[in-house]
């Protein structure tokens, strides 16, 4: 253990980092829920495919219209 000092450093500046930083914030994605003809909603329908959290709230996931 050379540097417990820096060690310390780089583990609470990474801590305040992630505490700092919120989901959306850290990974943006460029496409959204609208982008696939989707609806955000708690639950899909059953006629609905679940397709993800992409451009939702927390909590809700994109529903897309099954197309047969």
């Amino acid at each position: 253990m050379k540097y417990p000092c820096a060690k310390l450093l780089v583990l609470l500046a990474f801590i305040a980092i992630a505490c700092d930083i919120n989901e959306a914030a850290a990974f943006p994605i460029p496409w959204g829920c609208s982008n696939y003809s989707g609806v955000c909603r708690a639950v899909c329908l059953p006629v609905e495919l679940p397709f993800g959290p992409f451009g939702c709230a927390k909590g809700f996931v994109c529903c897309v219209a099954h197309v047969m």
